[in-house]
């Protein structure tokens, strides 16, 4: 079960540090977006292999995440609202998906749970070996995903801060504030799909979320912003998989309901200190 706890706990911590940079744009759905339009590249990825255990059916998710985050900013950049070219997006690429299948692929148990819908306590059944050692290769993906995107922001953190808080500034800077953005939605795109495969959809879009939105009610800077937001997932992550093994619950179910709780004791706890500081003052 530790493996189960390591493997959650870098998926949770992948994702919301690259969840931090969506909340604070406002694309906080792109994740739920996502899963949703992947399930075309699912669909081709059948059609091409002829098999459900193919690994064709993951690429093919993740290529159509990435084309999913690329439409979305194409239509975005012809001045139209980004919610609204989320939904139209995704929206049509999970119509054709699901055309598709009712077209060619009728008999085939051929849909997003067979490949999306993860379910993190199997994750250790599934091994490989490196550097003769043995490890779950959910762990090695998570890991893998993780030093990427932390790679990313440390290399990027002065460029995608002002981008973040001042895009104007930034273009007369001269930083390159279209490719960053292609990159972070390039990044938030593989990272989702490949979570998705690990601990399944709803833990995904929790953790992309949640931790982000707890931070921000005390956050100062995006230093610190980024630091609350990976102490905040761990958190979640480490009281989810407490509960979900003390009650045999399902872990996405369980993760999600301690984000919500933490959010809430977070603004309760923001509230009163506001109320006493208020009493203080008068």
């Amino acid at each position: 079960m530790s493996e189960v706890l390591i493997i959650l706990c870098l998926i949770a911590t992948s994702t919301s540090l690259l969840g931090s940079l969506l909340v604070l744009k406002n694309q906080a759905m792109i994740a739920d977006a996502l899963s949703h339009s992947v399930l075309l590249g699912i669909v081709l990825g059948f059609f091409i292999s002829h098999s459900l255990d193919s690994p064709l059916l993951v690429l093919g998710a993740a290529v159509f995440g990435v084309v999913t985050v690329l439409l979305i900013e194409k239509i975005q950049s012809k001045k139209l609202a980004q919610d609204a070219a989320t939904g139209l997006v995704f929206s049509t690429l999970f119509a054709l998906a699901v055309l598709l299948i009712s077209m060619f692929a009728r008999n085939v148990h051929l849909d997003m749970d067979m490949v999306l819908m993860g379910e993190v306590l199997f994750a250790p059944f599934y091994r490989m070996d490196l550097f003769g050692i043995s490890l779950p290769v959910a762990l090695v993906k998570a890991l893998v995903v993780l030093l990427v995107n932390l790679a990313f922001l440390g290399i990027f953190y002065p460029q995608l801060k002002l981008m973040l808080f001042d895009g104007t500034q930034a273009r007369l800077q001269g930083v390159p504030v279209r490719q960053l953005q292609l990159v972070t939605m390039v990044l938030v795109s593989l990272t989702t799909v490949v979570s998705f495969d690990v601990v399944g959809s709803i833990a995904v879009i929790v953790f992309m979320v949640a931790p982000s939105m707890t931070a921000l009610i005390w956050a100062k800077n995006l230093r610190y912003l980024l630091g609350m937001t990976v102490f905040i997932a761990l958190l979640n992550s480490l009281f989810g998989f407490t509960i979900a093994n003390q009650l045999d619950l399902t872990m996405a179910g369980a993760c999600a309901v301690v984000s919500l709780g933490v959010f809430i004791l977070a603004l309760v706890s923001q509230e009163l200190s506001l109320n006493l500081w208020r009493k203080k003052k008068s």
